[in-house]
């Protein structure tokens, strides 16, 4: 449980530098920061993975070492890349939902039928420019 969370606070390490990065420089140099942020994670991983096979294991407990490998380089890297998978899946359905943002909870009938008072004071300025420009128009012709 504790290399899961020491593997997302690195890929947290990787997504936030990669946004430092970006604004440090002028134009963006990273696009897609879920992928660039799993760099880190698979350059830990490997080196963590190196340590576990070239170091004899603690002697109190009863691990082997693939099984060491498995639960703290494999299983922590495989969740953290399906997150990341998930979560720019998921943005990128988000930014595609905000430029069509159409409520579907509105009764279309009620909101076509009343007006509103800005409207109103819409239309009463605009009868009020068209009479005076009648008004000057009636004028320079008599």
């Amino acid at each position: 449980m504790g290399a899961i969370f020491f593997y997302i606070f690195i890929y947290f390490i990787g997504y936030y530098g990669s946004n430092i990065l970006n604004m440090l420089t002028v134009r963006p140099i990273i696009t897609n920061r879920f992928v660039v942020a799993l760099v880190p994670v698979y350059g830990v991983a490997l080196m963590h993975a190196y340590m576990i096979v070239t170091k004899p294991l603690p002697p109190g407990k009863d691990v082997t070492v693939e099984y060491a490998l498995f639960e703290f380089v494999a299983l922590p890297v495989v969740l953290i890349t399906v997150g990341a998978i998930y979560f720019m899946w998921n943005g990128k359905g988000n930014q595609d939902d905000h430029t069509v943002a159409v409520p579907t909870n509105i009764d279309t009938e009620a909101a076509t039928t009343e007006s509103s008072p800005i409207h109103d004071q819409k239309t009463d300025s605009q009868t009020e420019v068209s009479e005076f420009s009648e008004g000057k128009q009636n004028s320079d012709k008599s």
